[in-house]
This record gives C-alpha cells, sequence and structure tokens, in this order.
C-alpha cells in the first residue's frame, strides 16, 4: 500500500485495507483459491446512507480471470458513519496497522476502534441463520425440511432426498439472503427412479418477518387458487422457523420443442428483460414502429388488479400512507439538493408540492398491495405472469402500486432523451393501465374509484422518482445535471397531471 502511515486512506484504498485485516486475522478471503494465486476485491455494490455509514460489496476473485458474480464469493465491509468526512476518511493507515482486529463467533472481522467492519460470506452478524442455510449436510435441519419442502411440490411422501446444493443468488447483507436449492430426489418405491427438483429458499435476518410473509403468502396462494385457474405468485412451500428461512416453489418454463425454440413465451425471462424497449427501424436507422410487450403489460395489469382487489389482509395497524410517501420523498428531495446545489431550489420545492398532496391524499379503501411493485419483481412464461418477492406485502392505497411500476417502468434511456423512449413509455404506460383499470371494472369496481387510483398513482410515481433519482447520490456517482433535470421535469409532468384529474 503506497501511503505514508499519517495518510488518511481514501474509499479507493479500502479493499488493500481490507485483505490486510484478513491476513493478520490469518483467514483466507477465499478458501478453494490456489496457494500461489493472487486474491482481488472487486466492488459490486457501493452506497452510503445517512446515519447508516458506508456499505461495500465486493466480488472476491483470483486476478486475471473471469470474474464470477455468486453471492458466495462477496465480502461486504461497512464503515460506521463517524468515520468518514465525506469520500474521505478520519482514520490513518498508522490506525489501521496499530488496531486490534476481532474474530467474532460469525466469523465476522470487527476492528471497533476503526467503526470497521468486515464479513465474507456466509459470515453475517445480522443474519446469524445464513451459514446454517447453505449447509446442505446430511442430517442437517435443512436437509430435512428441504426433503419435506420438495415431498409437498410434488404431492408425494414417498420422495426422499438424495443430496443438495445451496447457491446463493441475491444477498443483501445483514438483511435477507435468496436461496436456490438443486435437489436430487429417488423414489422409495420405484428402484432406481430418480428426479431433479428446484426449490427456492429465503433466510431473514427477523424471523418473525419470515413467518409473516410465508403465512401471508400462503393465504394470497390459496385464494388464488381457489377463485382463479393460475395463483399470482410461486406456491409456498415450508419453512424453518428457527432459522428465519422460508421456501417456495420455483417457477419453471415447459422444456421448448425445437419448433418452439424462438418463442419468447418458452423460456423463462425476468420482467426487467421482458418489458424493455424495442423498436423496429429502416435500413437508415430511423425508428418507424414501437414494438411493445404487449401481453406482458396486459397480464402485468390484470396480476396487480387481482392482488388489490384479495380479501388477505397484512396487518391493518400499521398501514403505508400517503404521509409516510411524502415524508420519504422529503427526505430523499434533500439529500439529492445537497449533491446538486445549481437544482437544488427546483428539487426541494417540487418535493414540497407533492409532500403536500400526498399527505391531503386519501383512499376510499386501504387495500392489500405489493408495496415494491416493479418489472424486477415479475416472471414470465408460458403466457403467464407471475409475482415474487412479498416481503413488503401491506395494506395501502392501491394507487402506491400503479406508481411503482410506472416510475421504474421507465427506461434508462429515457434520462438522456434517446430516440423513441418517451414515445415506447408512454404507450407501455397507457397499455398497463387500461389492462388494470379493466380487470377492476369487471370486478365490479366503480369507475369513478378507479379513475381516483389513477389520478392519486401520479403523486406516487413522483415519489417514486425522487427515490430513483437518489440511486447516484447514494452511490457517490458524479451528479449528472442533464439527467436530474430530466427526472425533475418527470415529477413536474406527475403533478401537473394529477392536479388535472382532481379539476
Amino acid at each position: 500500500m503506497k501511503l505514508s502511515t499519517d495518510t488518511h486512506p481514501s474509499i479507493m484504498h479500502l479493499p488493500a485495507i481490507a485483505t490486510m485485516l484478513y491476513q493478520r486475522a490469518q483467514i483466507s478471503l477465499l478458501p478453494d483459491a490456489d496457494a500461489q494465486a493472487r486474491i482481488g476485491l472487486f466492488v459490486r455494490y457501493l452506497r452510503r446512507k445517512a446515519e447508516r455509514g458506508l456499505a461495500i460489496i465486493y466480488a472476491v476473485d483470483t486476478l486475471h480471470q473471469k470474474h464470477t458474480h455468486s453471492p458466495a464469493r462477496t465480502m461486504s465491509l461497512t464503515l460506521d458513519e463517524q468515520a468518514l468526512q465525506g469520500t474521505q476518511i478520519h482514520f490513518t493507515l498508522e490506525d489501521v496497522q496499530n488496531a486490534t482486529v476481532e474474530v467474532q463467533p460469525t466469523g465476522v472481522l470487527q476492528v471497533a476502534t476503526l467503526g470497521l467492519s468486515l464479513q465474507a460470506f456466509p459470515a453475517d452478524n445480522q443474519l446469524t441463520a445464513l451459514a446454517a442455510s447453505c449447509d446442505t449436510t446430511t442430517g442437517q435441519p435443512l436437509f430435512t425440511a428441504l426433503q419435506e419442502a420438495a415431498q409437498i411440490q410434488l404431492q408425494d411422501t414417498t420422495w426422499q432426498l438424495v443430496s443438495a446444493i445451496a447457491e446463493p443468488v441475491r444477498y443483501k447483507p445483514g438483511n435477507r439472503c435468496v436461496i436456490r436449492y438443486h435437489l436430487i430426489l429417488r423414489h422409495a418405491q420405484n428402484e432406481g427412479e430418480e428426479r431433479d427438483l428446484t426449490i427456492f429458499g429465503k433466510v431473514y435476518a427477523n424471523a418473525t418477518q419470515a413467518d409473516t410473509v410465508q403465512f401471508l403468502q400462503q393465504q394470497l396462494y390459496q385464494e388464488q387458487a381457489q377463485q382463479h385457474r393460475q395463483p399470482l405468485l410461486p406456491r409456498p412451500l415450508a419453512s424453518i422457523a428457527a432459522l428465519g428461512l422460508t421456501f417456495n416453489e420455483a417457477v419453471h418454463p415447459p422444456t421448448p420443442s425445437v419448433s418452439h425454440a424462438d418463442d419468447p413465451w418458452a423460456r423463462l425471462r425476468t420482467g426487467t428483460r421482458a418489458l424493455q424497449p424495442a423498436f423496429e427501424r429502416n435500413k437508415g436507422g430511423t425508428i418507424v414502429r414501437v414494438l411493445l410487450p404487449e401481453e406482458e403489460l396486459v397480464l402485468t395489469g390484470q396480476a396487480l388488479a387481482r392482488l388489490h382487489l384479495s380479501s388477505v389482509r397484512p396487518p391493518q395497524d400499521t398501514p403505508r400512507t400517503g404521509a409516510k410517501e411524502a415524508k420519504r420523498a422529503l427526505e430523499r428531495a434533500r439529500l439529492i439538493a445537497n449533491w446538486n446545489k445549481p437544482q437544488a431550489e427546483q428539487t426541494l420545492h417540487l418535493a414540497q408540492t407533492l409532500a403536500q398532496r400526498l399527505t391531503a391524499s386519501q383512499p376510499e379503501q386501504y387495500r392489500p398491495a405489493h408495496g415494491g411493485f416493479k418489472a424486477s419483481q415479475l416472471l414470465f412464461h408460458s403466457h403467464r405472469v407471475f409475482v415474487v418477492d412479498f416481503d413488503g406485502f401491506c395494506l395501502a392505497d392501491p394507487a402506491l402500486d400503479v406508481g411503482y411500476f410506472l416510475a421504474y417502468l421507465r427506461p434508462s434511456g429515457l434520462w438522456y432523451n434517446k430516440a423513441g423512449m418517451r414515445l415506447w413509455f408512454e404507450q407501455a404506460a397507457h397499455l398497463f393501465q387500461r389492462s388494470y383499470q379493466e380487470a377492476l371494472a369487471a370486478a365490479g369496481m366503480p369507475q369513478t374509484t378507479i379513475d381516483r387510483i389513477l389520478e392519486r398513482a401520479r403523486l406516487y410515481e413522483a415519489a417514486l422518482l425522487f427515490k430513483i433519482a437518489t440511486r447516484r447520490v447514494n452511490r457517490l456517482n458524479s451528479p449528472r445535471p442533464h439527467e436530474l433535470t430530466t427526472m425533475l421535469s418527470e415529477v413536474a409532468a406527475c403533478l401537473t397531471d394529477s392536479t388535472r384529474g382532481n379539476a
């Protein structure tokens, strides 16, 4: 490390500091690597939030080789807010060299005097059940629970689990981790008959949250199965209460035939992939037609309407109100204003106007809501849509989910005024909203109620645009004033439209 001992390191020096501390603790960051291999840390995620310090997730891999993207090969670093001043760090290299490194029972490295914490997967001080949730050794509680979950899915208790492999696929340190379990099962009565099965698990830092989410999903699935031929969410299977670990059926497309290999519905697609802008262009590259994912948008609107019409009731003592979203929007606007001084006045003015209208807005009825309804929470295959990740399932104004989806439906190219992006978004948004309101109307909801939901959705849409705008601030990216200008224009348009709707 080419720094003098009295130098205050920057964020750029943290990988070298982390590597040095692991060496002092005599812990390998990559146990399965060759002894002579050089190990590197590569930033996968960086975020700084007020009063919560700095959090960085590094991919841990050997140098000069193709990097993997598995959460199993990650190391997360957190630095207390008190240790930071902008992008500079209060302590010096000498402080690092003299600090005591404590290896906690979970495997986390703690340097209390520096406000520094390091944890290589699966070590996690808050998500303490993570290691056990990845231990598929025969005889462990996880092994038994996986067998029971598989038997529930297959509706046959004669299938016995032979082996299981845990593959983490999405990990938020200190909070939760989604794990894909690859199972091999053998039929107890038909000798030699085996089959592969995939089940998804999610382990939570808060075991009570795991129980609540799984219980509500089970209720919702049962209701959907009774009312509709095809439920809108994957089937909840089982859980291990002591670990805060839940299991759900994996969404599997049927094996595509050769003749249908080019059919997008013959394979599993995430919402972020399925809802991408597409255009037909002439030989000169000029856009001649917008290509919409029409069926996907129609199915999404119908699924959201079904969710809002559900009789399943999340906890009713803490509805997600407009006032709560107004408070969040103001907090985000202040963060943006501090980071973008030339646009601070406009940002704060829009946020204050939005907060007043959101606080005053009241739905006729709080309804079940996803709480984070956007493309990344959708899966498509076989002309079906599946909604996943019900961690934020709550009672709310249904306009929250509509606004959430529309805010995130905007393609990134829209912020840079790329050709066709505005037209694509407007047509996609119209088709989604039309499908949503037609499904509500078919269920008997009065048109005036539907219209008011869509009017209030513009306010929630504006609030979520502030959330999108904070990403550069939280990740310490450059401000990019042109991008923010476009985002603020979108917020202003939402406010104008909501005013027209109330006129």
